[in-house]
């Protein structure tokens, strides 16, 4: 009998998301082959955070998804299915969700609903900055723990040493990406690079993030592990 695993993915798709599908891919590998798995990414709902005429406080407002918040949802859970697919899963044996909600109550319902056996979910880390956030408004993870109806498995993204130049952590995240999708086409603009990449300091890259990427990417084109190439002005870079 297959199992099921349901697994929250964010949007953007961060890199903790990205290390916990690697990561519980890899393990399922070395138990299990007869495995489903349920990506769902929940939009999250408008939340009141103080009383009006009629609504109380903390109440969720009733809404669906936009449009562009459905083709983010649809963008992200292709990415999420495609990273399991290259590391050796099934694509028939991976189904995508969208909910709208907020994300904890919306990982569990799903769950619920999925009959999941095991939930897993992406941790930042420790960084002072997760720290902070979790004190005031606790973490997405503990809230899944508390109210999930299975086992849940938690992957916290590794800590990484803050780099000392921009120029090489840029050009060592890029390599290790290529490193670790082997066989697939990919395509590289300095300001994916600089957001994809950023230092796990940086929640919005700035100026300097991307004129770092795009140094970056100008090695890697020089010592021939990328092409570059003009697309209506627009510098592209891709590892054919």
């Amino acid at each position: 009998m297959s199992k099921r695993i349901l697994l929250g993915v964010d949007a953007p798709l961060s890199p903790a998301t990205l290390y916990a599908l690697r990561t519980v891919s890899e393990l399922i590998e070395q138990i299990s082959p007869h495995v489903e798995f349920v990506l769902v990414h929940v939009v999250p709902a408008p939340y009141i955070a103080s009383p009006s005429l009629g609504v109380y406080a903390g109440q969720l407002q009733t809404t669906t998804a936009t449009t562009e918040q459905r083709a983010q949802a649809e963008h992200v859970l292709r990415k999420a299915s495609l990273e399991l697919q290259n590391h050796g899963i099934d694509a028939n044996s991976i189904e995508t969700l969208m909910r709208v909600g907020l994300p904890a109550e919306g990982i569990v319902k799903a769950a619920k609903d999925a009959f999941a056996d095991l939930i897993v979910v992406g941790s930042r880390g420790n960084a002072l900055q997760q720290r902070v956030r979790r004190v005031f408004a606790g973490s997405i993870s503990r809230k899944v723990l508390q109210l999930a109806p299975c086992p849940v498995m938690i992957v916290t993204y590794p800590r990484l040493k803050q780099p000392s130049d921009l120029v090489t952590w840029y050009e060592e995240a890029i390599t290790r990406y290529l490193q670790e999708h082997t066989g697939g086409l990919m395509v590289f603009t300095p300001a994916e690079v600089a957001e994809k990449f950023a230092p796990p300091h940086k929640t919005a890259p700035g100026r300097k993030e991307t004129a770092a990427a795009i140094l970056a990417l100008e090695q890697l084109a020089r010592d021939g592990k990328l092409c570059r190439h003009d697309v209506k002005g627009e510098m592209r870079y891709v590892n054919d």
